[in-house]
């Protein structure tokens, strides 16, 4: 079983969007800066786990929200967000790190829109395993869950599941009834994002069942269902803690 606690280097994708996090965060008057508006969260740890699947990198929910808010503050110190930002092991606030300079480098000048697009068409990119539209869909189980070799070590997913589980349920968030396209209109339609009833991680190898083992789920269900260490909330639990 691979270890989840394993120390596991952060990838590029991951300093970018611990970048956009520290420039994009909202300010609030006598608080400290939230996070970005565009993601529709309203805490720190949902922003955290909204790239979770994308960026966890075989890394333990707990420890990836504490990777990406180390990346988030150390870039804190290059913007006045009403954050203290990191000190380092000398007291000293500064980016130290080549890596991270780049990225600051490359984003300066480029506007926070552009950098908020970036980062979420990024996102679903490294949560598609094939960018590409495949044949139409079948609602035979399929195998999944194995391992694909990038620069990184991730639970590979089928993207005919994915289709299927659209096909079958729809773009309604099936614990909170949100649709994007009711909400945003033209940009928002055939959008939702596909939710494991089990995580791969902890399944593992398994054959999946687009009917009964994935759902669909807007970004926020999809986030609270994860929120908490090692548990992924079900359905029903999850719908008995919307407030209506």
């Amino acid at each position: 079983m691979k270890n989840k606690n394993k120390m596991v280097k952060r990838s590029p994708e991951m300093l970018m969007v611990g970048y956009y996090l520290s420039r994009c965060g909202q300010s609030r008057s006598e608080k400290s800066a939230g996070p970005p508006a565009g993601l529709r969260v309203t805490s720190w740890k949902a922003a955290y786990d909204f790239f979770y699947e994308a960026l966890g990198d075989g890394r333990a929910p707990l420890r990836c929200r504490h990777s990406l808010k180390h990346v988030r503050d150390t870039f804190d110190i290059l913007f006045e967000n009403g954050r203290v930002g990191w000190n380092d092991k000398y007291g000293q606030q500064r980016i130290r790190s080549k890596r991270f300079r780049k990225v600051h480098k490359e984003w300066q000048d480029r506007s926070e829109k552009e950098l908020e697009k970036c980062v979420l068409v990024l996102r679903e990119r490294l949560l598609s395993d094939d960018p590409n539209e495949l044949a139409s869909p079948s609602q035979e189980a399929r195998t999944e869950g194995g391992q694909k070799v990038f620069t990184l070590i991730r639970p590979e997913r089928n993207q005919r599941l994915r289709k299927t589980a659209l096909a079958l349920h729809g773009y309604d968030c099936m614990a909170c009834g949100f649709n994007f396209e009711e909400f945003y209109g033209e940009i928002g339609k055939d959008f939702i994002e596909v939710h494991h009833v089990v995580p791969l991680a902890q399944a593992g190898i398994t054959e999946t069942n687009p009917e009964t083992d994935l759902a669909v789920l807007c970004a926020n269900c999809h986030c609270m269902v994860h929120r908490r260490r090692g548990i992924c909330l079900s359905l029903n639990e999850i719908r008995g803690h919307i407030e209506r």
